[in-house]
C-alpha cells in the first residue's frame, strides 16, 4: 500500500495523511458497492497489501488483477452453491408429489 501512498503523493500531490484517508475512502465504497460476501475480501486485499513488500513486478495493477480474480472466484463458488441449494429444493418438492 505504501507505493500507492507515494504514488497519490507524486502524481497528485497529496500528503502522506490525505493519501491514506483517500485510500480509505476508495476502500470503503468499493465495499459498498460489493454483495456483502465479496466486501470482505476488500479488507483482506488491502490488508495484505499493507502488510506485504513490494516485490519486483508485483505492482498495483497486479494486485489489483488478484483481487478480482479471488472476487470472481468467490462469485462463482457463492452462485455454484446457491445454484445447488434451489436443484436441492425442487427435487426435494418433486419427491413429494
Amino acid at each position: 500500500m505504501q507505493e500507492l501512498i507515494q504514488q497519490l503523493q507524486e502524481k497528485v500531490g497529496l500528503t502522506a495523511e490525505q493519501a491514506t484517508q483517500s485510500i480509505d475512502v476508495i476502500k470503503e465504497y468499493v465495499k459498498g458497492k460489493l454483495p456483502p460476501f465479496i466486501a470482505g475480501t476488500v479488507d483482506s486485499w488491502f490488508a495484505g497489501m499493507a502488510g506485504k513488500t513490494e516485490e519486483k513486478g508485483d505492482g498495483i495493477m497486479d494486485k489489483a488483477g488478484d483481487f478480482l480474480d479471488h472476487a470472481k472466484d468467490t462469485a462463482e463458488d457463492w452462485a455454484e452453491a446457491a445454484k445447488n441449494k434451489v436443484t436441492d429444493f425442487f427435487n426435494k418438492e418433486k419427491d413429494k408429489h
